[in-house]
């Protein structure tokens, strides 16, 4: 990663697969280690995407597919441009929970708005803008379902059943089979999780 040229990284996974977690604690490492930096979301990152935000994740929500999807690139639009792309331009590392790939995944082969439709939409009103590098974080569906009934807070995606956690891992399974991916087993304990981690932001730096 050089001064003039930032990197963009994202973390994906199925729900209670612990992105969140290990997103903390590389935020400590970097502060250590006085690497420029910003943590961002999606849906979110901006004033107006969090605003999208919290109408897509309400559990009751009365949007269909179709909308859905065009304010999650709505959001993802106005992130991109008033976040991403500056924070790069400054040579920083991005580090976003949940990009793209997540839109894909549960809108494009989980909600059946298409799959391919959802990579086609996102190439051509979003340019095909994609991360240079994403953390797949895999955990089998009983494992998903044993972390979720711990949850005291859940959004619409928590409480939804085995099937739908099945598909969610379908679906990150098909479109993961590139370069772009480091896939990590996020059944094993957090300290090596983060370990890995470390040692492939230290190879990009």
């Amino acid at each position: 990663m050089n001064n003039k040229k930032g990197y963009f990284l994202t973390f994906e996974g199925p729900e209670a697969s612990g992105k969140s977690s290990q997103i903390k604690l590389l935020e400590k490492y970097l502060k250590i280690k006085n690497i420029p930096f910003i943590i961002t979301r999606e849906p979110g990152g901006t004033k107006f995407a969090e605003s999208l935000r919290n109408l897509i994740l309400k559990i009751k929500s009365d949007i269909n597919i179709d909308e859905e999807i065009l304010m999650l690139m709505a959001a993802r639009s106005h992130h991109i441009n008033k976040v991403i792309k500056p924070a790069l331009s400054q040579g920083k590392l991005v580090i976003s929970d949940r990009f793209a790939d997540s839109t894909f995944v549960y809108q494009g082969h989980v909600n059946k708005f298409g799959l391919q439709k959802a990579k086609i939409l996102h190439k051509n009103i979003l340019k095909n803008f994609l991360p240079n590098k994403t953390f797949l974080f895999e955990l089998s569906t009983s494992n998903i379902l044993a972390r979720l009934k711990k949850r005291k807070s859940k959004n619409k995606y928590d409480k939804l059943d085995k099937k739908f956690h099945n598909q969610v891992n379908r679906g990150y399974k098909i479109i993961s089979n590139n370069k772009r991916f480091i896939k990590l087993d996020a059944s094993k304990p957090i300290k090596s999780i983060h370990k890995k981690i470390i040692i492939h932001i230290n190879s990009i730096i």
